[in-house]
């Protein structure tokens, strides 16, 4: 307020300058130049209108007012002596008045209709933004249940045979002496049976997440608890994970386990991103009813190309990865009335945004 009031200085100052030069004016020129007083006299609209358009009515009026005080002394002192003109002279002080109101009133209605076109514009943004969203997560519904219903029928045909395949490989490895190029064959079927096992888990995991069992929990304790999981891992690839000083201690109704599943998808992958070592910052509040916590790496960063995919089933830019852990926790944190977002750029990391509601 104390900002406004100071950059509408300047304006006010305007104003009194102009009724001060009109006034000396009036004062210093003789009244034989009868002509010239008229041009002043008329030219106290000028600060008039300024102030309506400027102060709205009170501004108009309060100009009004000071002006007519002024301009009466001097028709008292120079005028009074001719009744005539003087009454010409105090029968133009109503309009100084009627102008204020006019021009504030209209000042007013201009300015109110302009605030009025700026929130429906701001509610229109909103609203198209809310919109694109809406579309973003249907199109991006629609392509996980069609890649959810083929993928359910592939693993569910393959776990089976899969099963009696690892099984088979077992039994055949049993008894090799550690130096039969045989036993080394057999290890290498166990590592890659154990990973298409452990895809169709995923796969299956994807396509029918169990329900979520929602119950009251301290979003900072899911948080710690996932900390506490993954501590092992980053102090092994050298990157610091920075908590919150103070926790903001709201609470979520969603099912635990699963939320601790997709923060340790996140911060797995924020890990992995920083191979050489480096940081992440976990931060949380709450804003708009909602809990929010944000993940943020120091890795690569993604382009936008990426950034549109990060959620697809099967993308990934690691050699290794399957493309279903951030697939898995979209479904996740939608089933338990939530949202996740992700923003980065090249060389910039990458932050991952997670909110629930908050009680």
């Amino acid at each position: 307020m104390a900002r406004k009031s100071y950059g509408r200085l300047p304006q006010s100052g305007l104003i009194a300058l102009l009724v001060l030069v009109i006034t000396i004016l009036h004062f210093k020129t003789g009244i034989e130049h009868s002509y010239l007083h008229q041009i002043y006299q008329r030219s106290y609209y000028i600060p008039i209108v300024l102030a309506g358009y400027l102060f709205e009515i009170a501004g108009g009026l309060i100009t009004a007012a000071g002006l007519t005080i002024l301009f009466v002394a001097h028709i008292w002192r120079d005028w009074s002596h001719h009744p005539e003109y003087a009454f010409q002279q105090y029968a133009e002080i109503p309009m100084y008045f009627v102008i204020a109101i006019l021009v504030g009133y209209l000042s007013r209605f201009q300015r109110r209709a302009r605030q009025s076109l700026e929130k429906a514009g701001a509610d229109l943004a909103d609203a198209y933004k809310k919109l694109n969203d809406a579309f973003d997560q249907l199109r991006h519904a629609d392509r996980l249940a069609s890649l959810g219903q083929l993928s359910a029928g592939i693993a569910h045909e393959i776990r089976n045979p899969l099963a009696s395949i690892q099984g088979a490989v077992d039994i055949l490895g049993q008894g090799l002496p550690a130096e039969d190029p045989r036993s080394e064959f057999a290890k290498i079927a166990r590592t890659e049976v154990a990973r298409l096992e452990k895809l169709t888990r995923e796969i299956l995991q994807f396509s029918r997440p169990a329900p979520p069992q929602k119950m009251r929990t301290d979003a900072r304790e899911i948080i710690e608890a996932v900390c506490r999981l993954v501590a092992d891992q980053a102090r092994r690839q050298h990157v610091e994970i920075v908590r919150p000083a103070e926790w903001g201690g709201a609470a979520v109704m969603v099912d635990a386990e699963q939320v601790k599943q997709v923060l340790i998808n996140i911060l797995i992958n924020a890990i992995q991103a920083q191979p050489d070592g480096g940081r992440i910052v976990i931060a949380e509040k709450v804003e708009a009813g909602e809990w929010v916590a944000s993940i943020r790496d120091a890795g690569p960063g993604m382009t936008p190309e990426q950034l549109e995919k990060i959620f697809d089933p099967f993308y990934t830019t690691k050699r290794e990865g399957t493309g279903l852990g951030l697939s898995i926790s979209y479904q996740l944190v939608k089933n338990n009335g939530g949202w996740i977002r992700t923003t980065s750029g090249p060389g910039k990391g990458a932050c991952f945004q997670v909110a629930f509601p908050a009680l």
